[in-house]
């Protein structure tokens, strides 16, 4: 049975910065760089002032959920140069932040996480940074 993936959503502003990271993922051979540049192409682009309000992008914080666990707290979606704390952040280059990319409010996708398989990742709520 295949899975149906969820649309993706990702600001203008950001695809060129993106673009960036997946080239020196791939320079650097991290192993999460595939699916970086899987889900970025295959994600709508969207102009920055129509990007709903409920779609994970970066710097926007998340809260997800995996499995049937609790949801977490929310966490802020940065760059992998940005991350400076691990507990209230979560990097694009980690196999959530990847996940997390683009999905909305309700979506549900499946994420490979290295030492414990495959999960069911939900994203229960998004919000923008406070100020």
């Amino acid at each position: 049975m295949r899975s149906i993936q969820p649309e993706l959503f990702i600001p203008r502003s950001q695809h060129k910065q993106l673009k960036k990271v997946i080239a020196e993922a791939f320079r650097s051979r991290d192993r999460i760089a595939p699916f970086l540049n899987a889900e970025v192409r295959r994600a709508a682009l969207c102009d920055d002032a129509h990007l709903p309000e409920t779609c994970v992008a970066p710097n926007r914080q998340v809260s997800y959920r995996l499995d049937w666990g609790p949801a977490s707290a929310y966490r802020t979606l940065v760059y992998p140069g940005d991350l400076t704390d691990e507990e209230a952040q979560i990097s694009l280059l980690s196999p959530i932040g990847v996940a997390l990319l683009g999905l909305k409010t309700g979506d549900e996708m499946l994420v490979f996480l290295p030492g414990s398989g495959f999960h069911k990742l939900y994203v229960e709520g998004v919000r923008p940074v406070p100020d």
